[in-house]
């Protein structure tokens, strides 16, 4: 039997193509707004989940309900992935699996009593050629579509995959915590499922990579999540029999965790100068323990983190 997580990617990635314009990225309109309204997710404008947009006549269609927290005055937490995909791919891992994921953790918190409402936003126009453009969804809900302010932003991307390296299969990377001091103590603290490891660091070493560009722009309070890149990347070949569905749910139980964490803390004023080392030192230390040590690899001080990301991004291609 599929599992949920499986249901949602195969449905998703079914008819080859979510690219802007085309009829997989109407069907996934739909499927979309069923699985939402199924969910028990509430419209987050009037009575539809679509938040059409334009942007120079070309017309785009962001995603968006609300969770209902049990303190309607308090900030919402904003849980985002885009849906559509770049060119004539399938999309499983780019970006199906992400919202397969927030699915699964939407059945979680269902079940949970949050303090805070939860908006589930998935974008439209992420990919090229309109990334990081002003045509992306994302920005386009920040900037003309949310009511309110949020209190924190959490981003997934390329999170349906094992990594391809023998022994650092599970790791999860984690960028953004520098936007706010609390939220280092949320990803110490947050309980790892078991096999599941993290690491975290600036997300100025590899850039806006997706929809947290305009939550960082911003100021926002965000993390961003994902597993890199990986070789069936933006290819014909990122079909969902490729992805690792046990390593999805336990991305979906962690984000659970985070969540949680989240809720239940105050964003206080933030200083302009914070930097989460020892989050990143304590992450880096725990996940890559033993490898650090063969390869006689420092990890001290800033430096040796720098050294060390940019060097492994740049080897393995992530």
């Amino acid at each position: 039997m599929l599992s949920q997580l499986q249901v949602d990617v195969e449905n998703l990635a079914a008819p080859g193509s979510r690219k802007v314009g085309s009829s997989g990225h109407d069907k996934a309109v739909e499927y979309l707004k069923d699985r939402m309204q199924v969910s028990g997710l509430e419209p987050y404008l009037e009575h539809s989940y679509e938040l059409s947009y334009q942007v120079e006549s070309t017309p785009y269609t962001n995603l968006a309900g609300i969770l209902p927290g049990l303190d309607r005055s308090l900030k919402p937490i904003l849980l985002v992935a885009h849906y559509d995909t770049c060119g004539d791919q399938p999309g499983a891992d780019d970006n199906a699996a992400a919202i397969a994921i927030w699915f699964e953790v939407l059945e979680t918190l269902n079940k949970i009593k949050l303090q805070r409402d939860i908006i589930f936003l998935f974008p439209d126009a992420e990919e090229p050629p309109r990334f990081l453009s002003e045509h992306m969804g994302s920005t386009n809900f920040y900037e003309t579509q949310l009511q309110d302010p949020i209190h924190a932003g959490l981003v997934l991307d390329l999170v349906g995959h094992d990594i391809p390296l023998e022994g650092f299969e599970e790791l999860l990377f984690i960028f953004g915590a520098e936007s706010h001091p609390e939220l280092a103590e949320v990803l110490t603290e947050a309980k790892l499922p078991d096999g599941l490891k993290n690491i975290a660091t600036l997300n100025r070493y590899v850039g806006d990579l997706s929809d947290h560009h305009v939550l960082r722009k911003h100021g926002e309070p965000y993390l961003f999540f994902t597993c890199g890149r990986w070789e069936h990347y933006h290819q014909h070949s990122d079909t969902p029999e490729n992805l690792s569905y046990a390593k999805m749910a336990r991305i979906s139980q962690y984000l659970v965790e985070v969540i949680e964490a989240l809720d239940s803390r105050e964003l206080n004023e933030k200083s302009p100068d914070y930097d989460p080392i020892d989050m990143e030192l304590y992450l880096l230390k725990r996940a890559l323990g033993p490898y650090l040590g063969q390869q006689n690899i420092a990890m001290n001080n800033r430096e040796d983190i720098q050294k060390f990301v940019l060097n492994w991004i740049k080897q393995h291609q992530l």
